[in-house]
């Protein structure tokens, strides 16, 4: 029974499971040229910048398999998973595109939860 409880009541995890959804804006209104030269490195950039800090990427998942152009219902292009030390580390990830004013061509959103137990039993 005391199992069961653990699996039941929801508890916040550390590392905290993030859940990154990305959505690309202005990327559509920018040439080919730019986004090569400026925005790519940039992303780039942060990626290295949120491994530095300890989020540690557990999985990707980009769907562009099956669509192309803008958002669609989702409301997101891509998924990020990380595993991320705290709080502060997750906000530091998304103020980065705005640092870097790449909030001008993409939308990020955090949603923090915890890895599904049943599945990820340790």
């Amino acid at each position: 029974m005391e199992k069961e409880a653990e699996i039941l009541v929801p508890k916040v995890t550390s590392p905290i499971r993030v859940m990154f959804m990305f959505e690309s804006t202005g990327w559509f209104d920018t040439t080919k040229e730019y986004k090569e030269e400026v925005i790519i490195p940039e992303l780039k950039e942060i990626i290295k910048e949120w491994e530095k800090n300890g989020a540690k990427l557990i999985g990707t998942i980009d769907a562009d398999v099956l669509a192309a152009g803008r958002t669609g219902q989702l409301g997101w292009h891509a998924c990020f998973l990380y595993d991320v030390p705290d709080l502060s580390t997750i906000t530091a990830m998304t103020h980065a595109f705005r640092a870097r004013e790449l909030d001008r061509y993409f939308r990020i959103e955090a949603v923090i939860g915890r890895p599904f137990v049943l599945l990820e039993e340790k």
